[in-house]
C-alpha cells in the first residue's frame, strides 16, 4: 500500500533519532550519480534540495514503487515544513516582516518572523492540548486570516495533516469534506460553525475550535475574552480560540522531524465535475518544489513581497500565499476577502502601500478590475511581474494589464493535483517548466498529435499528488495510463501545440463539443466572444441537437454600461465574430445574458450547471 494512503501514516516514534530541540543540518551527499535510465533529472533536484534544511539527508532523489506510478521523493530524508518556513529564518530574519495582514474592515497588522513563530508555537500548544498527534487530520475552514496560517504551520510543526477548505463552501459541501477526511479537530470561523449547527451538519464527536470574525482588532488574547459577546459561553464541543490562546503559558513546542514522504496536507479538488477528491501531498518534495519554483518559474530575487489573491482552500493560495513565500523567507500579503478588499483600485492601493513585488491572481479578477477603471491607479513602482492561473486571459485584458502595470504578465497552467505550475509563459503560449516532460496525444489512439489531451511523463514531480485519500485504486484508474513505455499522467485538459512548440490550453476534455463531426473547444468560442465590445465574461457549453449531435449555447455577462436594449444587437455581433473566428459550426444556437456565471470558490466556471435544460 502506498505510504500516502495509509491511515497509520508514519511511526509515532520517528523523531527519536532526531532531537527536536537541537537541529543540526547534515550535508547532502551530492556524489551519487543518477541511474542512466532515471525518468527524472536527479542532478537538478539534488541541487534544488539544498534550498531547505534537512535534519537527515536523503538517500536518493526519487524511488518509483514497483508497478508504478507511485513514487517517493527524497527517500530517507527527514525535515519539517514549519521549521523551514519559520524557525530557520529566525537567526537572520527574526525582525523581518513575514505577514502583512489586512482584514475585511481595512485594519492592518504586521507579524515579523519572530512574532509569527510565537503565534505558531502557541497554536501548536493548543492543538496538542486537544489531543492532535502526528498523522491526525485537522480541518480548517477559515477565511484568509492570520489564525488560518498559524494553524497550517502548527499542524506541520506537529506532523499533523492539515486539511484546508474554502470558507466560501456551502455547509453541505463542508460536511462532505469533513466526512471524507475524518479529522480529529475542526477549526472554524464562528459564523461557519453556526451554519453547520443550524443545518444539523456539525459532527457531534469532533471537537471544534471557533475563531471569531471580528478581524484583526479582535486578536487580543491577554484578557481571555471569548470570541462572541461578553458572557456568552461556547456550545457543546466548541472551544474559543481566543480563550485558548490567552491560556498559553509560553511552553516551547519543538518541530517534529518527519520522513520526506510523510503526508503534510490533504487538499480537495474544486469539484467542478462531481464529487471532490482528497489530494494527498508529501513533506520534503513539496518544500523543495516550491522553493525551486520561485527562482526558476517566478524569477524571484531578494526582498520579495508576494500578494496572492486566491483563497487558501485553493491550491494557488495554499502553495503561494502561505508556503512558498515563507519557505523562501519573503513577505506575504494576507488579505481577507470582502467589500473593502475587492479587485481594482483597492488592490492597487495595497500593492503601492506595501511595496508588493509579485502579484498572483486569476484572469477573472483582472477582467473585473478592467471593468471598474480604464487605468491602474495609483502607479505601481514596486511591482515586478503579474502571474495568472486558473483560466486563460483574454487579449483585451492582457493588453490593459501590461500597459497599465508596465510589467510582464505570465500565464501559468497547473492543477490541484500538481501542486505547482506545469506550464508557464507569456501571451498564452506556454512551455513546460523545470523538470516537467509533457506531450499532447490523441485521446482515442494515444498517439502524438498537434491537438489533443495534455499528458505528463512518468511522474508529477516532487510535491505532486501522492494519491487520493482513502481511494488509491481510483488514483491510478482516474489519472494514470501505462502506454508500454512508461506511465502517463492524464490531465484531462485539451491542448494545442503551435509550430514554434508553444502550448495553448483549450479547456477540459469534456468541454470539447462535437458539432456535426467537427470538434470545437469551449475556450475557442469564449475567446472569440470576449473580443466583442461590452462582453465582460463568456461561457460556452454544448447542448444536444437532433441533427448535428451538439450545438453551442453561449452565456454572456456584459459590462455595466451595456443596457438590456442592446442585447439583440450583441447576439448578432457575437454570432458573426464566432463564425469568423471558429467556423460556421461554432454559431451559437442560443445566447443567454446573465448577471454572473456560476463558479467554484477558485473562480472556475461550473459548466454542469449551465448544461441543465
Amino acid at each position: 500500500m502506498p505510504f500516502a494512503n495509509r491511515t497509520d501514516c508514519f511511526p509515532l516514534d520517528w523523531s527519536a533519532d532526531f532531537p527536536a530541540d537541537s537541529p543540526v543540518s547534515s550535508p547532502l551527499d551530492l556524489s551519487l550519480d543518477p541511474p542512466a535510465s532515471s525518468p527524472v533529472d536527479e542532478a537538478f533536484w539534488r541541487r534544488e534540495a539544498q534550498r531547505i534544511h534537512w535534519q537527515r539527508p536523503f538517500r536518493q532523489v526519487m524511488a518509483l514503487e514497483q508497478g508504478g506510478p507511485h513514487c517517493r521523493w527524497f527517500e530517507g530524508g527527514a525535515t519539517n515544513l514549519c521549521y523551514n518556513a519559520v524557525d530557520r529564518h529566525l537567526p537572520l530574519r527574526g525582525g523581518q516582516t513575514a505577514l502583512i495582514c489586512c482584514d475585511r474592515q481595512g485594519a492592518e497588522r504586521r507579524f515579523s518572523y519572530a512574532e509569527l513563530h510565537r503565534e505558531v508555537v502557541a497554536m501548536a500548544w493548543i492543538l496538542q492540548r486537544q489531543g492532535v498527534l502526528a498523522g491526525d487530520r485537522v480541518l480548517l475552514c477559515l477565511p484568509v486570516m492570520p489564525p488560518a496560517l498559524f494553524a497550517m504551520l502548527a499542524c506541520a510543526r506537529l506532523g499533523a495533516i492539515h486539511v484546508v477548505v474554502s470558507a466560501q463552501l456551502s455547509a453541505a459541501a463542508l460536511a462532505e469534506r469533513i466526512d471524507l477526511s475524518q479529522p480529529r479537530l475542526l477549526i472554524l470561523e464562528d459564523k461557519i460553525n453556526r451554519v453547520l449547527l443550524q443545518e444539523g451538519l456539525a459532527p457531534p464527536a469532533v471537537r471544534r475550535i471557533i475563531v471569531g470574525d471580528g478581524g484583526l482588532e479582535a486578536m487580543r488574547y491577554a484578557d481571555g475574552a471569548g470570541d462572541r459577546e461578553a458572557g456568552e459561553l461556547p456550545g457543546e464541543g466548541e472551544l474559543s480560540y481566543r480563550r485558548l490562546r490567552a491560556a498559553y503559558n509560553n511552553e516551547p513546542i519543538p518541530c517534529r522531524w518527519l520522513p520526506a514522504e510523510a503526508p503534510s496536507q490533504l487538499l480537495f479538488t474544486s469539484g467542478t465535475t462531481g464529487t471532490p477528491k482528497g489530494v494527498v501531498r508529501d513533506t520534503g518534495g513539496y518544500a523543495v518544489a516550491l522553493c525551486a519554483s520561485l527562482p526558476h518559474i517566478f524569477h524571484t530575487g531578494e526582498n520579495e513581497v508576494f500578494f496572492t489573491t486566491a483563497d487558501i482552500g485553493w491550491v494557488t493560495g495554499h502553495s503561494y500565499l502561505v508556503w512558498a513565500p515563507l519557505l523562501a523567507g519573503f513577505t506575504t500579503l494576507v488579505v481577507t476577502g470582502g467589500g473593502t478588499n475587492t479587485p481594482g483600485r483597492r488592490w492597487w492601493q495595497l500593492i503601492a502601500r506595501h511595496g508588493v513585488t509579485r502579484l498572483l491572481t486569476v484572469p477573472g479578477a483582472m477582467r473585473l478590475a478592467r471593468m471598474q477603471s480604464e487605468a491602474l491607479d495609483p502607479p505601481l513602482p514596486s511591482l515586478r511581474a503579474v502571474y495568472l492561473a486558473g483560466e486563460p486571459l483574454d487579449a483585451k485584458t492582457r493588453q490593459w494589464l501590461e500597459q497599465g502595470a508596465g510589467v510582464p504578465v505570465y500565464d501559468h497552467y497547473w492543477q490541484t493535483e500538481s501542486g505547482w505550475p506545469i506550464l508557464a509563459g507569456q501571451g498564452g503560449a506556454l512551455r513546460p517548466v523545470m523538470d516537467r516532460r509533457v506531450s499532447i496525444v490523441d485521446e482515442q489512439t494515444g498517439r502524438p498529435a498537434a491537438t489533443g489531451m495534455l499528458v505528463l511523463h512518468d511522474h508529477l514531480g516532487p510535491g505532486g499528488m501522492q494519491t487520493l485519500w482513502g481511494h488509491d485504486d481510483e488514483f491510478v484508474a482516474r489519472y494514470w495510463h501505462h502506454d508500454g513505455e512508461g506511465w502517463r499522467y492524464l490531465t484531462q485538459d485539451r491542448a494545442r501545440r503551435d509550430e514554434h512548440g508553444g502550448i495553448t490550453i483549450q479547456g477540459r476534455m469534456d468541454d470539447t463539443m462535437n458539432i456535426g463531426g467537427k470538434r470545437l473547444s469551449t475556450a475557442e468560442v469564449e475567446h472569440a466572444a470576449l473580443t466583442v465590445p461590452g462582453v465582460a465574461e463568456a461561457a460556452a457549453v454544448g447542448i444536444a441537437h437532433p441533427l448535428l449531435g451538439q450545438m453551442v449555447r453561449l452565456f454572456i455577462v456584459t459590462t455595466p454600461e451595456v443596457p438590456a436594449a442592446r442585447h439583440a444587437d450583441m447576439r448578432r455581433c457575437l454570432a458573426a465574430v464566432i463564425v469568423a473566428r471558429c467556423g460556421r459550426h461554432g454559431r451559437p444556437r442560443s445566447v443567454i445574458f446573465l448577471d454572473s456565471l456560476p463558479k467554484t470558490f477558485s473562480g472556475k466556471i461550473i459548466r454542469r450547471f449551465l448544461r441543465r435544460p
